[in-house]
């Protein structure tokens, strides 16, 4: 939905933050940490809020924690915003790329999470462009699939054991955790391997890019409605480490008949 700003004049919809406590950088007065959209203030806007960390959303935690340690120390957070020429035209999609070509052009990069995907290392991009398909184990594996499209840029963040923890240890749902669950009781522990759920904007990892994969040994009720479950790991580090280093980084066909498909993430 647009913001009620998309519908009246204004004369600027981007704005800065610098630290000033660096030598100049990627600014004359120091260093662009943070480019915002006015939208994401609160109306009527009042640019002394945009230096109040608690003003930037949760998901651009570096640049709150930033903001943060800058208020504590005492340091004045230098403001700008960067006036519009043509803001009758502006609607949401092109003040985004507006926002990610200011993200891309500055060095150092800003602290904005949402625009890390803009610059790439050829390592990374390599990562996924070689990336091949490679068949499920012939007795199955449990499929999960990540909530949300994931940012290439991401990748070099997701630690096996937090991400396991974030978006596998605990489930929802009532039929697929209760038939893995019986599964894996009958025949033992199966690999589970969590990829992209196939969406395509610009940036983002295909679907069936494998995130991580693990051992599981067992998939148990967290409440007596058993729409809850635990995901437990197997506990085999050797059998893990062999099941990334055939996975890990590659594709997974989604439509495999040999998946156990939990619900997403």
């Amino acid at each position: 939905m647009p913001s009620a700003t998309d519908q009246k004049a204004v004369p600027w919809r981007i704005y800065l933050l610098i630290d000033p406590t660096t030598e100049p950088t990627n600014h004359a007065l120091g260093t662009i940490f943070y480019v915002g959209l006015r939208e994401k203030l609160p109306e009527p806007v009042d640019l002394s809020e945009a230096v109040q960390w608690q003003s930037l959303p949760d998901k651009e935690w570096q640049a709150r924690d930033h903001l943060k340690r800058l208020t504590t120390e005492g340091v004045r957070v230098v403001v700008e915003v960067i006036p519009e020429q043509d803001w009758s035209q502006s609607r949401g999609w092109a003040l985004g790329r507006t926002l990610g070509s200011i993200c891309a052009v500055l060095d150092p990069a800003p602290l904005n999470i949402a625009h890390r995907s803009i610059r790439w290392p050829a390592s990374l991009a390599r990562t996924v462009e070689t990336a091949r398909v490679v068949p499920l184990p012939e007795n199955g594996a449990i499929l999960r699939l990540h909530k949300g499209e994931t940012h290439v840029a991401e990748l070099p963040l997701l630690d096996a054991d937090s991400l396991f923890e974030e978006a596998v240890e605990v489930v929802e749902g009532k039929t697929s955790p209760r038939t893995i669950g019986n599964r894996l009781r009958e025949g033992g522990p199966l690999p589970l391997v969590l990829t992209a759920d196939g969406r395509t904007g610009r940036g983002v990892l295909p679907g069936g890019f494998v995130l991580g994969v693990w051992m599981v040994s067992s998939v148990e009720p967290l409440s007596e409605e058993r729409t809850r479950w635990r995901v437990i790991r197997g506990g085999d580090a050797e059998r893990e480490g062999a099941l990334r280093r055939r996975y890990l980084h590659q594709l997974v066909d989604l439509r495999d008949s040999r998946a156990l498909k939990l619900r997403k993430a």
